[in-house]
């Protein structure tokens, strides 16, 4: 029992680092954030939420973006898709910020730089034991 709870709590810890280097990061910016379905609670903030099958009726434009728990369960068609209309919501030169736990296609720096790297510059690929996060300005 001991083992599970400092597994839980070292996840904690990590998701608690990743949170404070959001907030610090997006701090001053009129921020978009797309929730996925398991998206956890923020203290990072953020000038408009919407979930992230609703995104296709947001009209603004914004200087920064935070998308949480948006791509794991997503297909490689579908993580395009989203990623395309997410964009569309962003200005050119916005601060970018993504994190997702660790899964298929999404679990080593190498993917996630392949799958980042075409949309943005100073592309900053964080991977942690349990969550991944990436940085990066759009183009």
């Amino acid at each position: 029992m001991a083992r599970w709870r400092n597994s839980l709590e070292n996840r904690r810890q990590e998701w608690k680092k990743l949170e404070h280097a959001m907030t610090d990061t997006l701090a001053g910016r009129r921020v978009l954030r797309v929730t996925g379905p398991r998206t956890p609670r923020l203290s990072t903030p953020v000038t408009k939420t919407v979930r992230q099958e609703d995104l296709a009726a947001v009209s603004e434009t914004f200087d920064a973006g935070l998308a949480c728990f948006c791509l794991g369960e997503l297909s490689k068609g579908e993580r395009e898709r989203f990623l395309q209309a997410w964009h569309e919501r962003l200005a050119a030169g916005a601060t970018v910020v993504m994190a997702d736990r660790r899964s298929e296609g999404c679990e080593t720096p190498i993917e996630l730089h392949d799958l980042f790297a075409p949309l943005g510059s100073k592309l900053d690929v964080q991977v942690g034991r349990t969550f991944w996060w990436v940085r990066y300005e759009r183009k």
